[in-house]
């Protein structure tokens, strides 16, 4: 693995840790690269906002389209804890993620 694939791989998996000692949701994180740059972060939050969509993914892909000021992630990468749920590897496949 690449020196920049293995930091986006270990900051998902920081965000993840991180969420969970903070009681935010299961212990999974997510990052969206462009460019070699991390343009969206998240961790899972579904049980801080009693939001069952808020899985690391989704948060990541929200702050992403955010950052960029569009709802397209054409060219990005999404960097994931684990493996995604069906839900948010539909929302990434469709994404081009």
């Amino acid at each position: 693995m690449e020196d920049y694939n293995k930091a986006f791989m270990m900051e998902a998996i920081r965000l993840g840790i991180e969420g969970m000692n903070n009681d935010e949701g299961g212990p999974f994180g997510a990052v969206i690269v462009k460019d070699n740059e991390i343009i969206g972060r998240g961790n899972n939050k579904v049980i801080l906002l009693n939001d069952p969509t808020a899985h690391a993914e989704i948060v990541a892909i929200r702050a992403a389209c955010n950052r960029i000021k569009t709802f397209q992630l054409d060219d990005c990468i999404l960097y994931t804890s684990c493996e995604p749920c069906p839900m948010c590897l539909r929302f990434n496949l469709l994404g081009k993620t």
